[in-house]
């Protein structure tokens, strides 16, 4: 069975909003279970990853209009709530798509990582003067 493309649209979504596969699997954790509130501390033990790492990505991912956050007995929590009914749609196919096409969103996703990090060497490598 072949995978599922990922629609042009979505390609554009995954390129510009979402920085990371840890990224992505927050914004899915998140909108899996919309009425919790999620402190930095499960987000990160969820996910594998530091405490700093959650904290940023999830900041990150309410910068894009993807979670609410509020404080809730002193400590910092977030929730999954799109700021607009298009982000949430854009949101859901997201969440289709990875689900049948898991390696080719990765790779995606991947690919603009890649580009970056080239685009950073390139900025370091010597160049003779002609």
């Amino acid at each position: 069975m072949m995978p599922v493309p990922v629609p042009d649209e979505l390609q554009r979504f995954i390129l510009t909003s979402i920085a990371s596969v840890p990224h992505l699997e927050a914004l899915l954790l998140l909108r899996g279970s919309p009425a919790q509130q999620w402190d930095v501390a499960a987000v990160a033990q969820r996910l594998y990853v530091t405490e700093r790492a959650a904290r940023k990505l999830l900041d990150e991912l309410r910068a894009i209009g993807a979670l609410s956050s509020a404080k809730v007995d002193k400590v910092l929590t977030y929730q999954y709530w799109p700021r607009h009914p298009e982000l949430a749609a854009m949101i859901d196919q997201l969440a289709a798509c990875y689900a049948a096409n898991l390696v080719g969103v990765t790779v995606l996703i991947h690919s603009k990582l890649d580009k970056q990090a080239q685009q950073f060497a390139d900025a370091f490598t010597w160049r003779k003067e002609p």
